[in-house]
């Protein structure tokens, strides 16, 4: 049963965003652009490894959660979390292609692409270990008592380990079932009543991680850069308001609603709250009347009265 479904994060939609506003020539574009891969590749692992668990029929009741974060002595998301009477077992995935060797002192994965191109990443044993040990925690500080166990997931069918760890299983894709059925030679643990205890827990203490404003989380200083609303069309930054709708001076796109992903824009990226002043100056809009009726909508909520009045947006669904 997925109890948490898979669901795309919206950080990735943010990069995205703040890209688009950021210079080329900006001494992090490269950093904010190698994030944005990584966590694109890093999502169509984790959603290929999902879809098989949505697929599969296993013959013992197991709970399924994508994208939990969790608090015990300190903040840990798990990419994928089972929930089985057997115990709980965490699936760490790696979109990694190549040929993969596992090294250790120091701990870290090796990647050599076909053509010939070599990356390291940190070691995928050292974080299961840790995300072990974090959920060991959460678990006692909520008198669960069940075993834990994990794999490493390797979610594309280029991926091949040519020297692994005995440290940690790890898994292809397509031995995930196998894996899950052999739970069945363990004794239960958890009762139909007991798991759904541990649902509740898990769903209840489940608190998205923000990353917002990511200038804050990239260190960038919001004057770098581009204001204005971006054109839907070409994403040209800098459509013009016109009677009744926002004009693209480059294409030409008009689009009445345009500043509305320009509003949402502001909170991912800019500041977490937003004054008349500072919409007029972020829309590029001379009228404070116009600013104040864009800022009177259903996602936005009031503070305070008066020249103390300011907006904040109501919680982004993150996961």
């Amino acid at each position: 049963m997925i109890v948490k479904k898979y669901s795309k994060s919206i950080h990735i939609e943010a990069m995205k965003l703040l890209i688009r506003r950021l210079h080329t020539s900006h001494s992090l574009y490269e950093k904010v652009m190698t994030a944005i891969h990584a966590a694109t590749a890093g999502e169509f692992g984790e959603e290929m490894v999902f879809r098989e668990l949505e697929r599969m029929r296993l013959p013992y009741k197991y709970h399924v959660y994508h994208k939990l974060l969790l608090h015990s002595e300190r903040s840990f998301e798990l990419d994928i979390l089972l929930i089985t009477p057997f115990g709980a077992v965490i699936f760490e995935v790696k979109n990694i292609t190549g040929e993969i060797e596992f090294q250790e002192n120091p701990s870290q994965i090796i990647q050599r692409k076909e053509n010939g191109e070599i990356n390291k990443y940190p070691c995928p044993v050292t974080q299961l270990k840790g995300y072990k040990a974090e959920l060991a925690h959460f678990f006692n500080d909520h008198n669960i008592s069940i075993p834990i166990y994990g794999a490493i997931v390797f979610a594309s069918h280029k991926s091949y380990v040519r020297v692994s760890n005995n440290q940690a299983r790890i898994l292809y894709k397509n031995e995930i079932i196998p894996y899950l059925l052999q739970l069945q030679k363990k004794s239960p643990i958890l009762n139909d009543e007991e798991m759904e205890n541990v649902k509740n827990i898990l769903l209840n203490k489940n608190t998205p991680f923000t990353y917002f404003p990511l200038t804050k989380y990239f260190s960038i200083n919001p004057n770098e850069l581009l204001r204005g609303v971006e054109c839907p069309e070409c994403h040209y930054v800098g459509m013009r308001k016109i009677k009744r709708t926002w004009e693209c001076p480059k294409c030409g796109q008009k689009d009445i609603h345009a500043y509305k992903e320009a509003l949402a824009s502001y909170f991912l990226i800019y500041k977490n709250s937003i004054t008349n002043k500072e919409c007029r100056d972020f829309l590029k809009l001379n009228n404070r009347h116009e600013a104040t009726r864009i800022l009177s909508n259903e996602n936005l909520i009031k503070v305070g009265n008066k020249k103390s009045t300011y907006y904040k947006m109501k919680p982004f669904n993150n996961r």
